[in-house]
């Protein structure tokens, strides 16, 4: 029993070690290289180029994690999903913005093959950053081993039939 929750609280530090650095390797990479201060400042994020986007917007990585992700508009709801580290331009608020990152079978960026949606930062607006890690849900929603998936990053609340996403990355199931 006791090396079962040693395993356990073990992967649940793997995954969010692995989170923690995806967030700072983005920031570090980002800022041009390793920062001086042990404490880098996501606010003074210039993007790069790096990661999967057009222009200013970037995700750089999609990770699954099994932690309780809350469900929009189902009290009570939870489901397993992907946290996806994204860049937008310095300054950029994404809840004041209405951006929303979707995920969906390869390629396929519409509606009706959406897998699941939600808000880059559904809440606290006073705490979105142009640079972050946003929780999707996903999991109880038909992802299948081994499948590829498209995750987008949409801008200003956009429909999929409006236009294209700011910045996309693939992301394989790995089991």
């Amino acid at each position: 029993m006791k090396s079962e929750k040693m395993r356990l609280l073990g992967r649940i530090a793997g995954t969010v070690l692995g989170v923690t650095v995806c967030a700072l390797l983005a920031t570090s990479l980002a800022a041009g290289g390793p920062s001086p201060d042990p404490v880098p400042d996501v606010r003074a994020i210039e993007p790069a180029g790096l990661g999967a986007g057009a222009g200013d917007f970037h995700l750089l990585d999609a990770q699954w994690t099994t932690a309780h992700i809350h469900e929009k508009g189902v009290v009570g709801a939870v489901d397993t999903g992907l946290v996806v580290t994204y860049l937008a331009p310095k300054g950029r608020n994404p809840y004041s913005t209405k951006d929303w990152i979707g995920i969906y079978p390869k390629g396929k960026l519409n509606k009706s093959d959406r897998i699941d949606w939600d808000w880059v930062c559904p809440n606290e607006e006073s705490r979105c950053l142009a640079a972050g890690a946003a929780a999707v849900p996903a999991g109880d929603n038909g992802m299948r081993s081994g499948q590829t998936y498209t995750v987008a990053y949409w801008l200003d609340g956009m429909e999929e039939s409006a236009g294209s996403p700011a910045a996309t990355i693939e992301y394989v199931v790995p089991w």
